[in-house]
């Protein structure tokens, strides 16, 4: 996998599962947040962003192989491709067992906003070194 990537590691409870023990579609996109919340949290500096700071634009998720109740999973995020000034970012999300195996794949488009106002704003500082950190490509758009 290309460039550096922040780990959320889930375990499949039985919230998250059906009564066959098969992870819940919906549920991927649950994790795909929470793991997007903490990569805020624990490397940016949440001073820099008014919350609520973002929308999401587009979510897709392509499920490859099922997910099992009390199976681990790590949720990998990179931030794709960003634009600064159009306050726009592309988080990527991939799905893998303990074995490496990928699971599942997705992305997320996110906006950030002026909460008072709605209107788009560009992105905040912190949230630009984050996605200097966590960029999969190395490549900014303008």
């Amino acid at each position: 996998m290309a460039g550096n990537y922040y780990a959320y590691h889930h375990v499949v409870t039985p919230q998250d599962a059906t009564v066959l023990g098969i992870a819940y579609d919906a549920r991927y996109l649950d994790w795909a947040c929470i793991a997007r919340e903490r990569m805020i949290v624990e490397n940016g500096d949440l001073n820099q962003i008014e919350w609520p700071a973002f929308l999401t634009g587009e979510v897709s998720i392509r499920y490859l192989y099922p997910v099992f109740l009390n199976e681990s999973v790590e949720v990998r995020v990179n931030i794709g491709d960003y634009s600064e000034e159009q306050g726009r970012a592309r988080l990527i999300f991939r799905y893998v067992n303990k074995n490496g195996r990928l699971l599942a794949e997705g992305h997320q488009i996110i906006f950030f906003v002026n909460h008072a106002t709605g209107i788009r704003t560009s992105l905040p500082p912190t949230f630009v070194n984050l996605a200097r950190q966590f960029s999969e490509n190395q490549k900014v758009t303008m």
